[in-house]
C-alpha cells in the first residue's frame, strides 16, 4: 500500500510476535527518505536493541527507533512530521508500530548525540495478526466540526492522525487558500507535527508549510504554522 492509503488504515500496534525484523528490511528502513518540516533543525535517529532502552510499556519490541533533535523553535513538530512518515512507511511494509512516550535510553548505554535532546522512541516489529483498519468508523476521533472553523474534507487526513492518549490537540482555521494550524496549549506539539505529516502525505505535490505574519488568535491554542494544500 502507498503511504497515503495507510492514513486510512493504520493503527497503533500493541501486540507483537517478538520475532526480530531481518537485516535486509532494517537496511530498507534506514534508507527510507523523510521530508522535514524544518530542514535546518538537526535530527538524529537510530535503530537500537531492546536492552539499550528503558520502557515500562509491555509492548516493546526487539528493535526500536530512538529519536533525538536539536532543541530549538519548531523541534517537536518537526520530529512528529518526520517520523509519522516513518510510521506510515513501516505499516505499509507490513510491520506494526507504536510511539512510546514513556521510553528512555538506558543510562548505561553509550550513545553519542552531542547537542541534541532525546525526544521519543518508536517500537516496531511483526504484529500478531492483522493490525490494519478496514472501516473509518474504527477511528475514534473528533468530528470535522470540532477540529476546524469550517468543515473541510481536505483536513480528513489530519483528523485521522494518531496522538498521545488520543488527545487530538490540533485545530485549523481558514483564510482564503491558507489553513492556519494550532495546537492546544495543554497538548504536545509533536502531535501537531504528526497531523501535518498526514496533510503532507495526502498532498505531496502541492503541500507548502510557512509562518503567516498575522495569523488569527484562537483561545486556548498556540499557532504552529500555516499550510497550502
Amino acid at each position: 500500500m502507498t503511504l497515503n492509503e495507510m492514513i486510512y488504515k493504520r493503527k497503533s500496534c500493541r501486540s507483537f510476535t517478538g520475532i526480530p525484523v531481518d537485516e535486509a528490511t532494517i537496511e530498507n528502513i534506514k534508507a527510507f527518505s523523510m521530508k522535514p518540516l524544518y530542514p535546518e533543525i538537526k535530527v538524529h535517529w537510530d535503530i537500537v536493541s531492546r536492552n539499550q532502552v528503558k520502557c515500562i510499556c509491555p509492548w516493546t519490541t526487539p528493535q526500536l527507533i530512538t529519536i533525538y533533535s536539536e532543541e530549538t523553535d519548531g523541534w517537536l513538530e518537526n520530529v512528529g512530521f518526520l517520523f509519522q512518515q516513518m510510521d506510515l512507511y513501516l505499516q505499509s511494509i507490513g510491520l506494526g508500530v507504536c510511539w512510546l512516550g514513556m521510553g528512555r535510553m538506558n543510562p548505561k548505554t553509550v550513545h553519542k548525540t552531542e547537542g541534541m535532546q532525546f525526544v521519543i522512541m518508536m517500537a516496531f516489529g511483526h504484529p500478531k495478526g492483522d493490525q490494519l483498519r478496514y472501516e473509518l468508523k474504527g477511528f475514534k476521533r473528533r468530528t470535522p466540526e470540532q477540529i476546524a472553523d469550517q468543515v473541510d474534507p481536505g483536513l480528513e487526513p489530519a483528523r485521522l492522525a494518531p496522538s498521545a492518549v488520543n488527545s487530538q490537540p490540533w485545530y485549523f482555521t481558514h483564510e482564503g487558500d491558507n489553513i492556519h494550524v494550532y495546537c492546544s496549549k495543554k497538548g504536545n506539539r509533536l502531535d501537531a507535527g504528526i497531523a501535518l505529516a498526514h496533510l503532507y502525505v495526502a498532498n505531496g505535490e502541492t503541500f507548502r508549510f510557512f509562518k503567516a505574519e498575522n495569523s488569527p488568535t484562537v483561545l486556548g491554542y498556540i499557532y504552529i504554522g500555516s499550510v497550502m494544500l
